[in-house]
């Protein structure tokens, strides 16, 4: 009976999605699509938690009005719980912040990084997705963290910048050895025909120069609601559920749920596995 229990416990674990949301510079939106697709996958019934590490920009929680108590660093500095630092949301889902130094939590012995790792395997078996808003552009001692996720969701915007900046951030993670189911987003684009032209031309680059290929890509408008959604500190998809964005968010997440229903946990690392790689955090 025990034993049972145990492969259950572990079927349970694995089952659990790491999605992981980067652009290769800010201001391009990156930390609205991962609320907005924590929200709608949480009023699909899904367990979700968001971890928060865009921590030169660490905003999630003003954009979702959320008023978090604690962050990581408390896990080490006061010894709380991983329990006691995941802020349960009026959403749906919880969130996780990682403060505003990943340095310093670098600097923790592995000791408390194991006791973390720990933690985080109960907390994880209870969740369908685990939600990862990355900093903006890339960073090599996160290189683990992106090299565990599941779904890699790059988002950019029409602007040169953003579209070139994303493009080396891919480059550099294909020659890393990414081997993520990858989405693109496109954010604030003008019209849909721009969306739709800005995503072949740069899946076709992509594809061209880099080792990697992305599953489908998605566009968002540029759109008035999505501004005011922000002034108001509540996700779009629910106060404006018939704007593009929404549209856009939604098919983003059918593409992950989907995604999950398919894939093989023989074929895939166990979750356990991943959060180990996940918060090795560049040692």
């Amino acid at each position: 009976m025990i034993e049972d229990q145990a492969v259950a416990l572990r079927n349970s674990v694995s089952t659990a999605k790491f999605v992981v949301f980067a652009s290769g510079k800010g201001g391009v939106g990156k930390s609205l699509v991962t609320l907005n697709t924590a929200v709608t996958l949480a009023n699909k019934g899904k367990k979700v938690l968001v971890i928060d590490m865009d921590v030169g920009f660490a905003n999630l929680d003003v954009l979702a009005g959320i008023n978090t108590k604690y962050t990581l660093k408390d896990f080490f500095n006061k010894g709380l719980g991983i329990k006691d630092i995941i802020e349960k949301t009026n959403y749906g889902f919880s969130l996780l912040s990682s403060g505003n130094d990943i340095d310093d939590i670098y600097a923790f012995e592995m000791g408390e990084r194991e006791r973390l790792f720990s933690e985080f395997q109960t907390i994880g078996s209870e969740m369908d997705y685990v939600l990862v808003d990355m900093g903006a552009g890339y960073s090599e001692k996160l290189d683990d963290a992106y090299m565990s996720s599941d779904d890699f969701v790059l988002v950019l915007t029409p602007e040169p910048t953003a579209i070139m900046d994303g493009y080396t951030f891919l480059k550099i993670l294909s020659l890393k050895g990414l081997k993520s189911k990858l989405y693109l987003m496109v954010n604030m684009a003008n019209t849909l025909d721009e969306g739709r032209l800005l995503a072949k031309r740069f899946q076709e680059v992509t594809s061209k120069f880099t080792t990697l290929k992305f599953e489908k890509s998605y566009s968002m408008l540029n759109d008035l609601h999505v501004k005011k959604s922000v002034r108001e500190q509540k996700p779009f998809v629910l106060s404006y559920k018939h704007i593009q964005p929404t549209f856009g968010i939604m098919g983003l997440v059918s593409a992950i749920m989907e995604n999950n229903e398919e894939k093989s946990n023989t074929s895939k690392s166990s979750f356990a596995e991943k959060i180990k790689r996940f918060f090795r955090w560049g040692r």
